[in-house]
Formats: structure tokens, C-alpha cells, sequence
């Protein structure tokens, strides 16, 4: 198996993933003790976790049984189990081992930066039925059309749905 990039979000019906401030606030309704809609199970079939620094910063959400990389422009080296990655994603991806799944965390900027070349094999996109009106978009400006092909959905008693794509390589 090859590596395999899953960007696996969570974004409002109007396409934001968080506010203007990058809060995320509004995705406290839809926390439940009785249903974490995949997460879990999602999280135990990676091993490898990239996040963007501005995401690393608000959540620091370290993962410890995770690799966990963090795309900066300014810092490098490590802090606990995290790696500070300062290159491109391609080449971030290239020096890699095979066979492995790498969680997507967010946000907008990188994984803009990821879909720009391609490099998001699978989207698990978790749309809350919430309508922000302004805010982070999920991509944000400046990226070109890519197609995907819709593999799978699942609806909730909740009102989330999830969207599971596969990136369409022309």
C-alpha cells in the first residue's frame, strides 16, 4: 500500500471551517458523548498526522501515539512528539516511507497547499448544518478546479452529513 492523504474535516453548509477569528465554536453543538461521527475509528487507521502551524497553535493537539508533523514557515526542530516541517508537500510526502495513512488536519492554508498538487488521495468532509455567512472557507482563494468522484455518504440523527470523495486525476 502506498501512502495514502486523507483530509478529514469538519465545515459549515456554506463551506467554512471556522470563523473569522478561527474559532470553531459553532462545532460545540455537535459534540456528543454517544456519537463521534467516525472519529475514532478514523483516527486509529492513521499513523501519521500533518496539521498547519496557524491549526497546530489553536488546538495543539499533539496526538501522542501519532506521528505528527506541523508545516511552519518559521519554526523547525521538534516540541514533544511534534516535528516542525519546513518544505513543500510533495516533497515532505516524498521523504515519507510507503504504507502509511496521513491525516490531513487542516486547515485552509495547507491543505490548499496539498491540493494544489494533487496530493489529497480521499476527503471525508463532515458538514454541519450550520450556515456561518463569513469565515475561513475550507480552501480559501486562489485554487484551481479539481473534480471529484462521491464514494460514500452518511447522515446522522443530528443533521451532520459526511461526504466521502476521491481526488478525479485527469
Amino acid at each position: 500500500m502506498a501512502k495514502k492523504v486523507i483530509l478529514y474535516v469538519a465545515a459549515s453548509l456554506d463551506g467554512f471551517i471556522a470563523r473569522k477569528n478561527g474559532s470553531v465554536d459553532w462545532l460545540a453543538k455537535y459534540e456528543n458523548k454517544d456519537e463521534d461521527y467516525g472519529y475514532k475509528e478514523f483516527l486509529d487507521s492513521v499513523g501519521t498526522v500533518v496539521l498547519g502551524n496557524t491549526t497546530f497553535k489553536q488546538f495543539k493537539a499533539p496526538y501522542p501515539d501519532k506521528k505528527c508533523y506541523v508545516f511552519s514557515r518559521k519554526s523547525t526542530g521538534k516540541e514533544g512528539n511534534v516535528v516542525f516541517v519546513n518544505s513543500t508537500p510533495k516533497d515532505f510526502l516524498d521523504s515519507m516511507d510507503d504504507n502509511q495513512r496521513v491525516w490531513l488536519v487542516g486547515g485552509a492554508e495547507i491543505a490548499r497547499e496539498f491540493l494544489k498538487d494533487n496530493l489529497i488521495d480521499e476527503f471525508i468532509i463532515t458538514v454541519i448544518p450550520t450556515v456561518l455567512g463569513e469565515g475561513i472557507s475550507l480552501f480559501g482563494k486562489g485554487i484551481e478546479e479539481h473534480q471529484l468522484q462521491l464514494e460514500n455518504t452518511k447522515k446522522f440523527d443530528s443533521g451532520v452529513v459526511q461526504l466521502f470523495y476521491k481526488l478525479e486525476i485527469t
